[in-house]
């Protein structure tokens, strides 16, 4: 299973910017450009919420300090993974350093980048020299974009910065395809996003935010391929929790009630 996680990256710009890579995913697989992410649109509350398959009332997490956390109880999918299959290859491989400082757990290999070229580097060369059961990957220069000139369909830096990650996600889905096992293995991927934002700079600011309860914070995507994906669009639109228990079941793993998680299984037959 491979995830690409996109941060910042509204739907509706997805849909006008020009990726064939992501493009080619949606229209093999199932998808929802409506799916829904926590009410506290910040990075910390939404990746933590994609990452533990619960909302911030159970991990924690509000703001992108993560003050508050209580990943012990509420653990990364990881975690959950390998207690379950311990024999299970995990990796993380993101640009926003606080995902690997202080959100996962479980992982033979995580590290944290200073560039998306890199993120998208070390997963190929993962994918070329291992036999990973999980990657996670997080690109953030998509929000970077965002924050300096506006989220929106219509603002061509932010579509250009989503075409770039795109070019990186063709990279590391050529070196999947690339792997002399590759018709012997059954490869689920997952794209999403944790947030959304305004197409506007605020008031006395000289950037555009997010982190409000609002449509076009709250609003993502996702994107599911392989596997066992039933084509086409999910509905009802899945929430960002759903992810972990999407994934645990392309790999034959049920969910416990012991973890208290609320998501549940999408887009698979």
């Amino acid at each position: 299973m491979l995830i690409f996680g996109i941060d910042g990256c509204r739907p509706d710009a997805l849909q006008a910017a020009d990726t064939p890579a992501l493009d080619s995913l949606a229209a093999s697989g199932a998808y929802s450009f409506t799916a829904q992410t926590c009410r506290e649109t910040k990075s910390g509350p939404s990746w933590a919420s994609v990452l533990t398959g619960v909302w911030p009332d159970k991990h924690g997490v509000t703001n992108n300090s993560l003050e508050g956390e209580h990943f012990n109880e509420f653990p990364h999918f990881f975690s959950r993974l390998k207690s379950v299959s311990p024999g299970a290859f995990t990796a993380s491989f993101v640009h926003w350093a606080t995902i690997h400082d202080k959100m996962v757990r479980s992982a033979d290999i995580s590290n944290k980048y200073p560039s998306d070229v890199e993120v998208a580097a070390e997963s190929v060369f993962l994918l070329q020299s291992a036999c990973p059961d999980v990657i996670f990957l997080h690109f953030d220069e998509v929000d970077k974009a965002g924050h300096r000139n506006g989220y929106g369909p219509t603002i061509i830096p932010y579509l250009t910065a989503i075409s770039v990650v795109d070019t990186l996600i063709s990279r590391v889905l050529r070196a999947v395809q690339s792997r002399p096992t590759y018709d012997k293995e059954d490869w689920l991927f997952i794209a999403t996003t944790d947030h959304g934002g305004s197409s506007h700079f605020e008031p006395g600011s000289q950037k555009a935010r997010h982190g409000d309860n609002i449509p076009e914070h709250r609003t993502v995507f996702l994107i599911l391929s392989g596997g066992r994906v039933l084509p086409g669009e999910i509905s009802p639109a899945p929430t960002s929790i759903d992810l972990p228990p999407t994934g645990l079941s392309h790999l034959g793993i049920g969910v416990s009630g012991d973890w208290g998680w609320e998501g549940h299984a999408v887009g698979l037959t």
